[in-house]
């Protein structure tokens, strides 16, 4: 089910990684806002969150698998969180990719367990923007990745500018597994030039308009 969140700012830990093309990154925060049963939601105004509790298969979504609980060298729910959520592992399937409905600017979830072998990789269409590994989640959020049940954390990703504008998503995870939720997306606004472009375009429509309708007059 895809649920529109606006919730309150929360206090965010900015860290900026690096993406593996030279011209392009992203900044990575960490911070949301608690939701009972849930663990934690995106705090970015705006952002549509993807929360599974309707289960799978969703719209965009390819592999991965969506579990409830806890299962013993399988997968673990995130702390807090005793709704569906989006695993993502050899028990499932990895990768798990997202393909989303537009170019979008932001895109936040809430993970549990973090392990070294898991990684995030954005792309525009088949370029890569930006690629984490589990240790630069790990460094990001100021834990260390090792599985420990007991961490969850929200991760922010943002795009700096239009050239780091991404619309696929891919989880992926050497083990069991990749345990995230609430995956929330703010699609991309436009740049100042495009609005340009398009009052352009909308001013030749109407001088075309009015030139029609003055010839037929």
């Amino acid at each position: 089910m895809i649920k529109h969140s606006k919730l309150s700012t929360a206090l965010a830990v900015a860290v900026f990684l690096t993406a593996t093309s030279a011209s392009a990154a992203l900044s990575v925060t960490i911070g949301g806002t608690s939701v009972a049963g849930e663990g934690l939601k995106s705090s970015v105004a705006g952002a549509v969150t993807t929360d599974f509790n309707a289960g799978y298969p969703l719209s965009g979504y390819l592999g991965g698998g969506v579990v409830t609980g806890s299962q013993a060298g399988d997968w673990a729910s995130p702390p807090d969180d005793t709704s569906s959520y989006f695993s993502v592992g050899p028990s499932t399937s990895t990768p798990g990719e997202i393909t989303l409905a537009s170019l979008s600017s932001y895109f936040g979830y809430y993970g549990g367990s973090p392990d070294g072998y898991n990684g995030i990789a954005f792309y525009k269409d088949t370029s890569l923007v930006g690629l984490f590994t589990g240790a630069d989640l790990a460094i990001a959020a100021g834990i260390t990745g090792n599985g420990d049940q007991t961490v969850g954390k929200f991760w922010n990703f943002t795009a700096l500018n239009s050239d780091d504008y991404f619309n696929r998503v891919v989880f992926s995870s050497g083990s069991n597994a990749f345990e995230t939720d609430n995956h929330a997306v703010l699609a991309a606004v436009p740049e100042p030039e495009t609005y340009a472009m398009m009052l352009a375009g909308l001013g030749l429509m109407g001088f075309v308009s009015r030139r029609r309708k003055n010839n037929q007059s």
